[in-house]
């Protein structure tokens, strides 16, 4: 097994940080889809035309799917900030495919 230590490394707290920021704006973006998506609904059974619902759809699918993957980023950022662990590391290379 792999007996040395983690000291943890500087960049850590930096990619804790992004990592938290990555999820943050993700999910201010998925809440905004759904929040301008109602808006939309709205808007549009109030005027009666569903050209605005079939313009924002386009828009819409591209932010959200954008939102998710900005809170999966995030989330790998905030769980994994120095990458695999050793251990780890060691295992897949020890294994029998190299």
């Amino acid at each position: 097994m792999n007996k040395e230590t983690d000291t943890g490394s500087p960049a850590q707290p930096r990619l804790k940080r992004i990592g938290r920021i990555l999820f943050i704006s993700g999910v201010a973006i998925v809440v905004g889809v759904i929040v301008l998506g109602l808006s939309v609904v709205l808007v549009a059974a109030y005027t009666g035309s569903s050209i605005i619902v079939s313009n924002y759809v386009g828009y819409a699918i591209l932010a959200l799917l954008l939102g998710v993957l900005l809170i999966v980023a995030g989330l790998i950022a905030l769980i994994l900030p120095g990458g695999f662990s050793k251990d780890a590391v060691w295992a897949m290379r020890g294994g029998p495919w190299r």
